[in-house]
């Protein structure tokens, strides 16, 4: 055999196969919505994709073994029509400023031309932040109408994506986002109204006794509240935004949770039979160029295939992991990358990769897929225990000491190791401070 004819064929085939994995690693690491635009700037580029108008049997469809570019190879599609069960205003592909995505909000509201044109003026006089400055008498002067009017048209409008828009403060602003997560009691308005300054201030001690309310719920209403935003206008302004595309679905079907990856928005694909057929003339000119053209089709698709097989390798075992969130609002349980690798049989870097930017629609709400990765502490019984459950563990511990005594960092680290969590005094501090917990010199009742 030629040596040189052999060192050549090496360096190709290694060529071919570096290029083959870099495709397959910026497929898998582009979130849906991105992985639209790419698929759809590959069809205006090469020549021999087009899309399969064929929706018939799309459930399963599965890529077929590459022979000699005598198949034809499809992107997975799933029968399942979700759209009814989703806002149609929560997952938006396309980008809008904050004044096109209200008015086309209400657009889909049955109103007269009149109050249309009221609720527009509105819409157009919020700042970059989402509030109105407009006071309700003067916008029902300008226009001849009651309050009533008015306050009917800001009420619809404060119903409208991203909630705790068209409020007249930031009280109003924080309250709009609780009422719309059906979350909004006594305590939040008492918080709202008269504590916001002491939240900001971290005087949680203060607070929970003025209340009398225990310090662990009520850090459980104080981290509600941080999670608000306070100016939901801010981050879309007078720019573009995009909306989340879901990459996965997590479904409850015959009482099992069902991963199914979400493919419906992208396009099918399929390599052109024409220009398949004219690789039978290995002598055309074209030959060389067509060629290259179909495997650079092929391995998009086959990419894509891969994608959708990792993705849903890697959110199968988030969610049984998981289950207790999904099932009983448990904790999250400890979870990382290893624990995923090791399960999936795929490289850390891989797993990384499938989960960075992706998000998921379950029963449960919109989460990033890393938000199921939770760090852990080991116990001197083998179990890992997430930081959680250690951060209430430290909060029972602190609910329960002697307040004319109350426990140094130190010993809440010595009464978790006595019970078997393996845990240091700067831990902790660390986890404590956190919580916005105060030192024990601090929280000493004299």
């Amino acid at each position: 055999m030629n040596l040189n004819f052999s060192l050549d064929l090496k360096l190709e085939q290694k060529l071919v196969m570096t290029q083959e994995m870099q495709l397959a690693v910026k497929v898998l690491q582009l979130p849906n919505n991105e992985l639209k635009e790419y698929i759809e700037d590959e069809l205006l580029e090469n020549p021999v994709l087009e899309l399969d108008t064929n929706f018939e049997n799309k459930f399963d469809k599965v890529i077929e073994i590459y022979s000699d570019y005598d198949e034809e190879y499809y992107t997975d599609y799933s029968e399942d029509n979700e759209e009814e069960k989703i806002s149609p205003f929560y997952f938006i592909s396309n980008t809008k400023s904050l004044y096109d995505y209200l008015k086309e909000q209400l657009g889909y509201i049955p109103l007269t031309k009149r109050d249309r044109k009221i609720a527009e003026y509105i819409i157009d006089n919020l700042d970059e932040n989402g509030y109105l400055h407009l006071h309700d008498l003067s916008i029902a002067n300008k226009f001849g109408v009651s309050l009533e009017v008015v306050k009917n048209l800001i009420s619809i409008i404060q119903d409208f994506e991203p909630s705790g828009i068209c409020a007249r403060s930031l009280q109003e602003c924080l309250k709009i986002q609780l009422k719309a997560k059906g979350i909004y009691d006594s305590i939040y308005e008492k918080l709202i109204d008269n504590e916001l300054e002491n939240i900001a201030n971290k005087s949680y001690d203060y607070i929970s006794n003025k209340y009398n309310i225990p310090l662990e719920k009520l850090l459980r209403y104080i981290e509600v509240i941080k999670s608000l935003d306070p100016k939901p206008g801010c981050r879309l302004g007078n720019e573009d935004i995009r909306y989340i595309i879901p990459d996965v679905y997590v479904e409850k079907v015959n009482g099992e949770y069902v991963v199914r990856v979400n493919d419906d928005n992208l396009p099918m694909l399929k390599i052109n039979k024409h220009y398949k057929s004219l690789l039978r003339n290995k002598n055309s000119e074209e030959y060389k160029y067509i060629k290259s053209k179909i495997e650079a089709a092929y391995w998009l698709i086959k990419s894509i295939e891969q994608r959708r097989e990792t993705i849903k390798k890697v959110a199968e075992v988030i969610v049984k992991h998981q289950i207790g969130f999904f099932e009983n609002d448990e904790y999250l349980k400890p979870l990382n990358l290893k624990t995923i690798s090791e399960e999936t049989g795929l490289h850390e870097s891989t797993v990384s990769r499938a989960i960075n930017g992706k998000y998921a629609q379950t029963p449960k709400g919109v989460f990033e897929l890393k938000y199921f990765l939770v760090r852990g502490l080991n116990t001197s019984f083998g179990e890992n225990v997430s930081v959680d459950i250690l951060k209430d563990k430290i909060l029972e511990i602190i609910n329960s000491e002697n307040k004319r005594k109350p426990y140094s960092d130190q010993q809440i680290a010595d009464i978790l190791n006595a019970s078997g969590v393996k845990i240091s005094r700067r831990t902790v501090t660390k986890y404590r401070e956190e919580m916005g917990i105060e030192s024990s010199s601090k929280r000493k009742i004299k």
